[in-house]
């Protein structure tokens, strides 16, 4: 598994990684930015919203992210539900009340002393994750193989619906751990028949793990934020220049608040 750079900049907490009109992209200053409130938060259709808050550190700490306890976490729909979510645990949000639907939007409002942070999000038509294909390989000349030469190949098949702008996000599990994620868009392939690999040179799978792979269409400003975060993590290309993924928090220049479908497959990896 790819260990994310926990830098001051590109803040995922410790959980795992289980809109507004205006977004803006800012670089903080690595060593002297002060500590900011940090929204991870989604409202899936696959089960409750969760939300999590945490303090952001600088680059030279510790990757220990304190949680956010005590604050006042609102989650509301346009269906015109409104809830106080609970803390479950330190630092943790999260209500059975209000659950993701396809085609809703949903707001966020969290405050924390002075803090007040807002946040929306709508949740797409869902696209149904068609299957999971693994190809293995042997080459000594493919990147990321093995010592071997052994090389695994991840492809996912979808129908994009035609004359509708959608994005997608996939997670990718192996035995139940996440190793990596990925977004796309629709922009060459609206429409069609999508065969569309999730390419990573540092897989490395072995006979009897299961491959689990979740499919969430998102909004764009969700594609957004994960994109911006995948390319300034190391994406292709290498690591760019430190800078904070684009946020769709208002009041914050840090984190996301994602509504979205959610729909999982897996395959057993089964070689000789």
């Amino acid at each position: 598994m790819k260990q994310s750079r926990h830098t001051a900049i590109i803040l995922l907490s410790a959980w795992v990684i289980t809109f507004t009109a205006c977004t803006e992209e800012i670089t903080v200053d690595l060593n002297s930015a002060d500590p900011q409130l940090v929204i991870e938060g989604s409202v899936s259709t696959a089960g409750n919203p969760v939300i999590m808050l945490s303090r952001s550190v600088n680059f030279d700490d510790p990757n220990d992210f304190p949680k956010v306890e005590n604050a006042i976490v609102e989650l509301s729909d346009d269906d015109g539900n409104r809830e106080i979510l609970p803390e479950t645990s330190p630092g943790l949000y999260t209500t059975p009340f209000i659950n993701g639907k396809e085609g809703s939007t949903y707001s966020l409002s969290v405050t924390f002393g002075e803090d007040q942070l807002q946040a929306e999000s709508r949740i797409p038509q869902r696209v149904e994750l068609d299957s999971i294909i693994v190809n293995r390989g042997t080459t000594p000349a493919f990147p990321g193989s093995s010592e071997n030469g052994t090389f695994y190949q991840v492809q996912v098949t979808y129908k994009d619906p035609a004359g509708i702008v959608n994005y997608y996000r996939f997670l990718e599990k192996v035995n139940g751990i996440t190793t990596n994620q990925y977004v796309f868009d629709d922009l060459l392939n609206d429409g069609q028949e999508v065969t569309q690999v999730l390419f990573d040179i540092e897989r490395n799978l072995e006979s009897g793990d299961l491959l689990e792979i979740e499919m969430q269409c998102i909004d764009r400003s969700v594609y957004d934020y994960f994109n911006s975060l995948i390319l300034a993590e190391g994406g292709p290309g290498g690591p760019n220049t430190p800078s904070n993924p684009v946020s769709n928090i208002e009041g914050s220049e840090l984190g996301y608040f994602s509504a979205h479908t959610s729909e999982d497959k897996e395959v057993r990896i089964q070689y000789e």
